[in-house]
């Protein structure tokens, strides 16, 4: 059989292509290396802007549903924010991506588990992927397999994207501690050098974890210390540790090449600052539906909208990064806390401002948040 389209990792990203192009009428195979539904490492956070992307209701896999944000630093300082509405809701991965997958097999994409990459070549105007399952033939290539994605190593070369490590930990404490955080998020800007650290509330445990784009030489020390800062998290039934690489920059902003295109994690489609990768995922899959079907569908198309339309949010959450964490502590005493920058900071995480807006909006009212002195309460609260 020749398939129109064959995508490799049956994560966010190539499940909603794969649902996006079945329901069109196309042949899809989505193949993955694991069976499914499997572990997957993430915070998994969940924000209104991405919910938006989706054309389902996702609440069968909701964890909580996210009305607010505690912003501290090294739990010493505390401010409580609420956003409008929902923010958003937490998930697991495990049950987000089963979610995913299913909608695009119900809509007629062939899903093949257990299934390696291992290579492709060009035969015949068709690309011939090699895998542990045999042979496939496909029209058009989609790497979505990932930060250590194969489709880019054979097709694209190494060294493309840049990544951070991240570590996170999945914490079962009593059912009180996980409802002293109720609908809120926790997020820490100053018990991780060069980064933050976040607690999230799901139905059963926290998850807990620290993430910085210059990295670290010891992240599994850092996560202890930043656990210690929290008396709610030394009394745990049980503790299971996690670590996963954020990709945060494509050096050569290369995502298409000829018959295969790159998405989510695999073309280094995730944010700086926050490290949060699931929307772009899902946008990434979204411009990959437009270029593969629209009215001026040709080679380069997918490139070229995810330079009009990706590239300048993933540039700019680079700049809001590199501005804030090398003097994080500065930037939460007189910018996180200040009135006049909070309101840009919730609303990043809440979806409702972009980083470029954010990165705008921060440097052009500098004058009043460098010298004001208008901060809302703080508080000590876990």
């Amino acid at each position: 059989m020749i398939y129109d389209v064959a995508i490799v990792g049956a994560g966010p990203a190539g499940s909603y292509l794969a649902a996006l192009l079945a329901r069109d009428g196309h042949a899809v195979a989505l193949l993955d290396k694991e069976e499914f539904p499997r572990e997957k490492v993430c915070g998994g956070g969940i924000s209104n802007k991405t919910i938006e992307l989706l054309d389902d209701d996702i609440a069968p896999v909701v964890e909580r549903r996210i009305r607010g944000a505690y912003l501290t630093y090294g739990n010493r300082d505390t401010v409580v924010r609420d956003l409008e509405g929902h923010s958003g809701v937490t998930v697991t991965r495990r049950g987000f991506d089963e979610f995913l997958l299913r909608r695009a097999t119900s809509l007629g994409a062939r899903f093949f588990p257990s299934t390696r990459f291992l290579d492709v070549a060009s035969r015949n105007g068709l690309s011939e992927l090699s895998t542990s399952r045999g042979t496939f033939r496909t029209r058009r290539l989609v790497g979505a397999d990932g930060v250590f994605s194969q489709v880019r190593a054979r097709v694209f070369g190494p060294s493309l994207v840049r990544y951070a490590p991240a570590l996170e930990a999945l914490v079962y404490v009593e059912p009180p501690v996980i409802e002293r955080f109720a609908d809120r998020i926790l997020l820490d800007f100053g018990s991780m050098p060069k980064g933050y650290g976040w607690i999230f509330p799901k139905r059963d445990h926290l998850n807990v974890g620290v993430f910085s784009i210059y990295g670290s030489r010891c992240l599994k020390a850092e996560l202890h210390a930043f656990m210690q800062h929290y008396d709610s998290l030394r009394s745990y039934r049980e503790i299971r540790y996690k670590g996963s690489a954020i990709p945060v920059h494509n050096t050569r902003n290369l995502v298409e090449r000829g018959p295969v295109m790159l998405l989510g994690d695999a073309a280094g489609f995730a944010e700086s600052f926050y490290g949060e990768g699931i929307y772009f995922a899902l946008r990434s899959a979204i411009l990959a539906h437009r270029a593969m079907t629209g009215s001026g569908a040709e080679p380069g198309a997918y490139a070229a909208l995810v330079r009009s339309e990706l590239a300048s949010e993933l540039r700019y959450s680079r700049l809001n990064a590199q501005l804030f964490f090398p003097h994080q502590k500065f930037g939460f005493y007189r910018m996180v806390r200040s009135v006049h920058v909070n309101e840009y900071f919730a609303e990043l995480i809440g979806g409702n401002v972009g980083h470029r807006e954010c990165f705008y909006r921060t440097i052009l009212t500098s004058p009043y948040w460098l010298w004001s002195r208008k901060y809302p309460p703080l508080s000590t609260m876990f």
